[in-house]
């Protein structure tokens, strides 16, 4: 029997697959299901925006076409025996413009699928070893349910809140504005980054832990989201909405550029697109302007701020110009960031 070495991001989403995180998708698609997800956004009857592969290199393809069975390695532990159903292949063009749009071929994530993914395997499982299938930054929509229930009545609500990203003050400014108007808070970062210029995981596990601990601890809540960014715009969105409803969230704020690349998606177009699908998902989608800072009231708003008709200056908030502070050694503006938690950044907190 021969064996396959599992990435990170496999290892991921068999993880979040075998524990609800991705519901009503249950398991890695075959070609079919990859062809609805694709073209109607569905998986049998319900709404479901992205497919959830497992691809292989044309290296693995030739070693184990002709296997029935294979074992699935992590870290040298078993993960799982599993029995190939197929193999298959589909059009990866289709897939980038599905997904990316017209200019999928210059999308980083693309042109890593692209290399990655010489075919795809339709399997079930044998055998799942669930005692190696942990990890010590994964929490199950099951086990946090089952923590939250005596904290949170049944006719609350909990809004979640998605970043890749350090906590700047805009994000604070949005998790001020949940718990106030919501009752009860879900931060949730995603771990597994991969691409340069972006935080460390640790560095973001950190750094979202402390801002969770400048708020009720009755209230607010933080786990990690054990994924990776697959920077998928509107339909990623919907994805992470999906996910925040399994956990057990009544709403969720999509962000400006929410799982944006670049200039590949317009502004605030991942959240109309899934405020125009929130009841195929069954969530509430908190759709709200871009924070920023005044200059002239000194404080952050979204909309408008202490003085009527005020004509100051806004200073854009973002994870890109924090990260330029952090590059050339300079101090960030506590304006920009809470000092709690920029004095844990430096440069080697980027990628």
């Amino acid at each position: 029997m021969n064996s396959l070495s599992l990435s990170k991001e496999q290892f991921s989403d068999i993880l979040n697959l075998s524990n609800g995180v991705f519901s009503p998708l249950k398991h890695f698609v075959g070609e079919e299901d990859f062809k609805n997800i694709l073209l109607k956004k569905k998986i049998g009857k319900k709404f479901f925006p992205i497919p959830i592969f497992f691809g292989i290199k044309k290296k693995i393809f030739n070693k184990i076409k002709d296997e029935k069975y294979i074992k699935f390695y992590f870290k040298k532990n078993l993960i799982a025996i599993v029995e190939i159903n197929s193999i298959y292949k589909i059009n990866k063009k289709l897939y980038g413009k599905k997904i990316f749009g017209k200019k999928f071929s210059q999308h980083s994530y693309y042109i890593k699928f692209n290399k990655e993914n010489y075919a795809f395997l339709d399997f079930t499982y044998k055998k799942l070893n669930k005692k190696k299938l942990v990890d010590k930054n994964f929490v199950s929509p099951r086990q946090f349910n089952k923590k939250i229930k005596n904290k949170i009545k049944i006719k609350d609500t909990l809004a979640g809140f998605h970043t890749r990203n350090v906590p700047h003050e805009a994000h604070q400014w949005i998790h001020r504005f949940l718990l106030k108007k919501y009752s009860n808070l879900l931060i949730q970062p995603l771990l597994g980054q991969y691409k340069k210029n972006e935080y460390l995981d640790e560095i973001i596990k950190v750094t979202n832990l402390e801002a969770a601990k400048m708020y009720n601890k009755n209230n607010t809540f933080y786990i990690p989201y054990f994924s990776y960014p697959r920077y998928g715009g509107p339909l990623e969105a919907a994805l992470h909405a999906i996910v925040r409803k399994n956990y057990g969230c009544t709403h969720f704020w999509v962000g400006r550029d929410h799982a944006g690349f670049k200039n590949f998606f317009q502004k605030y177009e991942s959240q109309n697109y899934c405020k125009k699908i929130q009841k195929k998902i069954g969530i509430n989608i908190i759709a709200q302007n871009e924070p920023y800072y005044c200059s002239t009231c000194k404080l952050v708003a979204n909309k408008s701020c202490n003085k009527k008709n005020c004509r100051g200056k806004k200073i854009t908030i973002s994870g890109t110009k924090i990260r330029k502070y952090i590059r050339s050694n300079k101090k960030i503006p506590n304006f920009l960031m809470n000092k709690k938690i920029s004095v844990l950044l430096d440069k080697k907190s980027i990628i």
